[in-house]
């Protein structure tokens, strides 16, 4: 996405730290910019990487002291036994708990983006959950079977691996049993091999179709995955709707609630591509897949994909074909390592000129906006969920509210993920909606109120001088001559000529703030 400013309009910053911030994070904050300018934009990228050793001591105090969210990261053998024994069937709450934990996830989601220290890593959660896109809505999907896993896939594979190797993160995808369950492993068998991963695998995961695999790849790929599924726990059968599999060799496969069933799955002579391997029993099963994995995950194609994908996140809708050559170049020769491939990318040229060509999607920009404020989820505000003999409180209309903009954390209801180029997200609706957010924001309905006097190191009395420094806080610069005119009569036409700053400080401060989030510039990352 090029933009052009007309004369008077507020362009992007053009300094290189907040640009780095703007691709980089949730969006630049004060704090954080005036941290990057001590020590370094490089030395920030790298401390990044190693998010591990970064504290996000603030964060996890506030999770810990919410109910709710000790349902997050909580896997079948956890969810299952708990809605069974405490749930009252009668009223359906032994189903509640799962779609409990999903919808609590997406909130989880959105407070670890506004707040955690831990930016880049954030960022690769949100891009691998998108390129391996699994759904969370409860019993909308799947008879409500998915939700059982999605909050163990979030924090096992795409937490655990989004800043390690792809082909680890793709083995660990393949294998979960949230990725089975999704692309209707479990209706796979020997004689109808389900397709919809293997298709999912070459199309999307992988190389693409620009890489010339047949119907025949698919076909071979869906028969060496057919005997997977997911190995329940032995209640679940019972009370569940299928029955427990049939049959003498169920194998477990390490580290998920994954099996092999024997009796499903496919055997003989596997090409897929360039790749070959012959199976004739179980124990040869898994080997060949990591084998295939791996091929493609190293295969020229996947590389490209890779870094189209990476160029349209971080520098440009339409990356140039030197980006794409140059990152899948390093990402071969370095083994598929994320973080080389990501320093690749940061080091672009390509992305050093990329000030100003990108859009914000609507969930990145209501997170940018908490940023901004520093505001955290009012829990004071809370609506209440039947999970279980017990009510839980919690402020679920944040991620509901996203929603409503179309973007609510791993709620994309397709394989592909949600989109990432501009012409997916301008529209008349979606600006009336994020108009409507940003006066929820400085209203502090949903989000608690933002502090001015702790965001704004003056408590200004002079209209122009509060405009100029609401600006610097927000977009790091002033605004374009005809922004700051349009801003100042707006706030003129509600507040007069000579506000009362005394007795309105946060209301007209709140407006300023309110007309800036509305500039375009504000919705460019």
């Amino acid at each position: 996405m090029q933009s052009s400013w007309a004369a008077g309009a507020t362009a992007p910053s053009s300094d290189p730290i907040v640009h780095v911030l703007q691709r980089f994070t949730y969006g630049p904050t004060k704090e954080l910019v005036s941290e990057v300018n001590k020590i370094g934009a490089d030395a920030w990228f790298e401390k990044q990487l190693d998010h591990l050793s970064i504290s996000d001591r603030d964060l996890e105090s506030y999770i810990a002291k919410q109910d709710c969210f000790n349902y997050i990261h909580k896997d079948m053998n956890f969810l299952w036994p708990l809605a069974e024994s405490e749930g009252d069937i009668t009223k359906g709450q032994i189903f509640n708990s799962n779609h409990f934990s999903g919808r609590v996830l997406r909130l989880y989601t959105l407070i670890q983006q506004a707040h955690s220290n831990r930016q880049i890593f954030e960022m690769m959660v949100e891009f691998w959950h998108d390129h391996f896109n699994i759904t969370t809505i409860g019993d909308d999907t799947k008879d409500g079977r998915l939700d059982w896993h999605t909050n163990d896939w979030n924090k096992r594979v795409i937490r655990e691996y989004a800043l390690t190797k792809f082909e680890d993160l793709l083995q660990a995808t393949a294998l979960h049993p949230a990725m089975i369950i999704y692309l209707d492993g479990e209706l796979s068998t020997k004689e109808l091999p389900n397709e919809n991963y293997g298709r999912e695998l070459l199309e999307l995961h992988t190389v693409t179709p620009k890489s010339g695999y047949t119907q025949a790849d698919i076909l071979e790929a869906s028969k060496l995955f057919s005997g997977l599924r997911v190995n329940w726990p032995e209640r679940w059968y019972q009370r569940g709707p299928r029955p427990m599999p049939q049959g003498k060799r169920r194998l477990d496969i390490s580290p998920f609630a994954t099996m092999l069933h024997e009796e499903r799955q496919n055997f003989g002579t596997f090409k897929i591509m360039g790749w070959q391997r012959t199976v004739t029993s179980a124990d040869q099963v898994m080997p060949a897949i990591k084998s295939l994995l791996n091929y493609l995950a190293m295969h020229p194609e996947t590389a490209k994909t890779i870094a189209l994908k990476l160029g349209r996140r971080f520098v440009e809708d339409v990356p140039s074909q030197k980006f794409i050559s140059d990152i899948s170049s390093t990402y071969i020769s370095s083994g598929g390592d994320i973080k080389e491939t990501l320093r690749a990318v940061y080091k672009h040229s390509d992305f050093k000129n990329a000030i100003g060509t990108k859009l914000k999607r609507p969930g990145e920009d209501y997170i940018s906006v908490a940023r901004a404020l520093d505001v955290w989820p009012d829990f004071t505000r809370l609506q209440r969920w039947p999970a279980i003999t017990k009510e839980f409180a919690f402020p679920t209309i944040i991620p509901d509210e996203v929603g409503r903009m179309g973007h609510a954390p791993l709620s994309w209801p397709f394989p592909d993920g949600y989109p990432d180029i501009a012409v997916n997200w301008v529209n008349a609706n979606y600006q009336v909606l994020r108009w409507n957010v940003y006066g929820n924001f400085v209203q502090g309905n949903i989000w608690k109120a933002p502090v001015w006097d702790s965001l704004l190191s003056v408590r200004e009395t002079n209209l122009d001088r509060q405009i100029d420094q609401v600006s610097q806080l927000l977009l790091f610069k002033e605004l374009g001559s005809a922004d700051r005119i349009s801003v100042r009569k707006a706030v003129v036409k509600v507040f007069g000529e000579n506000p009362n700053f005394t007795n309105q400080y946060n209301d007209i401060t709140g407006l300023i703030a309110r007309l800036i989030f509305q500039l375009p510039v504000w919705s460019l990352r």
